[in-house]
């Protein structure tokens, strides 16, 4: 059963009254139709030794061997964050309907890895779907997305890069009724593609936060070092005031 999150006349920080452990962003985003994965990436959420969903309390599984509660730092902003500091802590969300439109919005530093470990090739129905960082710290991502492809070299030149310095708002939306990929740094639109591909492309149903597998016969699963306190997957494609909603959850957990 899911958990009911309650508001009351006035807001959460009303003088004097105790201070709620969720803003009024994070209880609009929780109001969203369509959201499937919310892993509580806060100390608090991981009192019983594994990472469960902010909603729902099911277990949000880590690649391998892992003890969650250790693996949390302080990010470039000051706030805690959870850290992939190896493959055995990426976080793996099977179970992901792909089939439709969705949308992925979190928090990432300089690295970001995000998609499925599922081996397979880019012909392949469904196919892989990955974007990941440049393991030297460029900032720049790669997006592989069954055959639909950004290579380092043009997200190199987009307005924004991932960086050490600050967090980024990170926002992928595919929506099939449309026909549209597009990703998003901190409500600006850095790429897009429509394409009558999108509407019927087959897509591994699964997403990962930490852990890619490059399409291909022979790669293997790696991780990026990423740390986020904020990961949210919808299996809808978020458009107006929803996405506003989502974007600004994400830019007040990536703000200093």
């Amino acid at each position: 059963m899911a958990r009911s999150i309650l508001t009351f006349p006035g807001s959460a920080s009303v003088a004097g009254f105790p201070k709620l452990d969720v803003s009024q962003a994070e209880i609009d985003v929780a109001n969203i139709e369509g959201r499937r994965h919310w892993p509580g990436l806060f100390d608090w959420d991981v009192s019983t030794g594994v990472i469960l969903d902010r909603i729902t309390d099911a277990v949000i599984p880590t690649y391998g061997a892992s003890v969650p509660s250790a693996n949390f730092v302080t990010m470039i902003n000051g706030k805690k964050g959870y850290k992939v500091n190896a493959l055995a802590q990426a976080l793996t969300m099977a179970s992901f309907n792909t089939a439709g439109s969705f949308t992925i919005g979190l928090v990432c530093d300089l690295h970001i890895g995000l998609g499925s470990i599922t081996q397979g090739l880019t012909t392949d129905n469904p196919a892989p779907w990955v974007i990941y960082s440049n393991a030297g710290g460029s900032g720049a991502i790669t997006v592989n997305i069954g055959p639909i492809t950004v290579s380092e070299v043009t997200s190199a030149a987009w307005p924004q890069k991932l960086s050490a310095a600050k967090l980024t708002a990170f926002v992928l939306i595919y929506d099939r009724t449309a026909g549209k990929i597009s990703i998003r740094y901190n409500g600006a639109e850095m790429w897009s593609i429509t394409n009558e591909t999108v509407k019927t492309l087959g897509l591994m149903p699964e997403v990962n936060m930490g852990a890619i597998r490059v399409a291909g016969a022979s790669t293997s699963v790696v991780s990026r070092a990423m740390s986020s306190n904020a990961f949210v997957a919808f299996e809808s494609a978020l458009s107006g005031d929803n996405l506003i909603a989502l974007e600004k959850m994400l830019m007040e957990a990536a703000a200093a």
